[in-house]
């Protein structure tokens, strides 16, 4: 059985000790009853360092462990790529959040757009924020990924393209109403962007973009690319997206 792999902090390790509390303790000790003995993996991610620990100890809410072996963490992706998200309903967005994190996906912003069904006042941003933290923290341990994505507070769509205006950063804008306008393929604005180590992309809810929002994107600088004639679901084409940028630039070989 392979040893499972967790993300502590820092400060959980002190010397050849380590502590494991909280979200990780309950992974490790309820939900796959790890005991005293048996081994597992610990990423420290502002580190980059990666712990192979035994378990000497399992308390109510703690456990401890031996570090046996330190190393690197594996390798993060080297380029980091950005996810400008319209808020879909229901678990679409935990689909984008879990398969986006496995593809490498270093950050996830979701945006309030004019056609995004689901409406946030802060209390609730606040709780979707978490249980979406989470969501990615699970992932990133499932696919042995040294570091989680960030995921922010939803911001509206204005407050997106200041974002990417700030991140200094090249962003493309996918939306479904490009279908026979004038706009790039994606292979075609790849081929001038494989060598950016930042990049970021805007992917519409259900019903797409608006056509002010599309020109807002343009007036900010965004590519408008086109992702052929089909119509893809939203999380189909930020799953697509996500993963070609991807392959483009080279961490899916």
């Amino acid at each position: 059985m392979a040893a499972p792999r967790i993300l502590v902090e820092t400060s959980a390790v002190d010397g050849e000790r380590i502590e494991v509390k909280g979200d990780a303790f309950h992974h490790l000790s309820v939900v796959l009853r790890r005991g005293v003995g048996e081994r597992f993996y610990a990423i420290d991610p502002e580190t980059g360092t990666e712990y192979l620990a035994e378990i000497t100890q399992v308390g109510d809410r703690v456990l401890t462990g031996q570090v046996l072996e330190q190393a690197e963490a594996r390798q993060q992706p080297a380029v980091e790529l950005t996810l400008y998200q319209g808020l879909p309903k229901g678990k679409r967005f935990q689909l984008i959040l879990q398969k986006c994190t496995e593809l490498g996906v270093s950050r996830i912003v979701p945006v309030l757009t004019a056609r995004s069904v689901v409406q946030l006042d802060d209390k609730r941003a606040g709780s979707k924020l978490q249980r979406w933290e989470k969501i990615v923290q699970e992932a990133s341990r499932q696919c042995m990924r040294a570091t989680a994505p960030q995921v922010t507070e939803p911001v509206g769509f204005a407050e997106a393209l200041a974002d990417w205006e700030a991140s200094d950063s090249p962003g493309l804008f996918f939306d479904e109403t490009l279908a026979g306008a004038d706009h790039s393929s994606l292979a075609e604005a790849m081929s001038k962007l494989k060598s950016r180590q930042r990049l970021a992309v805007f992917v519409g809810p259900e019903g797409g973009f608006t056509e002010q929002e599309a020109g807002m994107a343009a007036e900010a600088g965004l590519t408008p690319v086109g992702l052929g004639s089909r119509i893809l679901r939203t999380e189909t084409a930020a799953i697509a997206v996500c993963a070609i940028v991807m392959y483009e630039c080279g961490e899916l070989e």
